[in-house]
């Protein structure tokens, strides 16, 4: 079945994309490749933090460079989603140390009661990296959109100041931030139906102060601060590099 949906992706992704939905496939399935070796390292234990950072990273070159090109509007998204990064790194890592949220719930005593429990690895760690990855696919999407956006408006209208390019920007972000913060909430919510279901005899205290639950409404709020993030930076960094550059011909 996978097969089948894979090669039904694929097809539909040339008829629509053509060149583009050919380089999105391939893409796809580097960041899928990309996971793996994600996997593997933290298996051989080296720092979940360490080989989150690298692999957030990496995922930006790939999803920026090999999708878009290397221009202008890719360059300030990277720049963007680097400040980004380091400031959700700063947030992820206080709230990963004081939130004591790692570890396994009670659910997963069936999955894991065959293994051995003393692995000798910071689950903190992997949490925080965790966190990492999750927020990265959120700041790239909204980033090029608003680079993307803001250089085609550029492209027609050269005229326009740095300050009107960057209010032009953040309109287009705050569009954007609204379906974004739909979209990972609905995700969460659906994500969370078997849970809910689980737990539907507890009361909301007993479920809200659950481990998996703070877990994940932790990494939502942090997806959302990211999305937020993101926009004002974008749209500063990339307006600047078009005024500029326009200067420098």
């Amino acid at each position: 079945m996978i097969k089948i949906l894979s090669l039904i992706l694929f097809l539909l992704l040339l008829l629509v994309g053509k060149k583009q939905g050919l380089k999105t496939f391939i893409c796809f399935y580097l960041s899928y490749f990309l996971l793996i070796i994600y996997i593997v390292f933290m298996g051989y234990g080296f720092n979940a933090i360490i080989v989150s950072l690298i692999i957030c990273v990496i995922e930006s070159l790939i999803s920026l460079f090999l999708l878009n090109g290397y221009n202008i509007k890719t360059k300030a998204s990277f720049m963007s989603i680097t400040i980004v990064l380091i400031i959700m790194f700063i947030i992820i890592f206080l709230i990963g140390k004081h939130a004591n949220i790692q570890g396994f719930s009670y659910e997963s005593i069936e999955s894991i009661g065959i293994f051995m429990f003393d692995i000798n690895y910071n689950m903190t760690d992997v949490i925080i990296g965790m966190y990492l990855v999750c927020t990265i696919g959120t700041i790239i999407d909204t980033s090029i959109s608003i680079s993307s956006s803001i250089n085609e408006i550029y492209e027609n209208n050269r005229k326009l100041s740095q300050n009107e390019l960057f209010e032009s920007a953040m309109n287009i972000g705050r569009d954007i931030l609204a379906t974004t913060i739909n979209t990972l909430y609905f995700a969460l919510i659906a994500s969370f139906i078997a849970f809910f279901i689980w737990h539907r005899a507890e009361s909301i205290e007993y479920i809200i102060n659950y481990k998996v639950f703070a877990q994940d409404v932790i990494e939502l709020l942090l997806c959302f601060i990211a999305s937020i993030l993101i926009i004002p930076i974008t749209s500063y960094i990339c307006s600047n590099k078009l005024i500029n550059s326009d200067k420098q011909k």
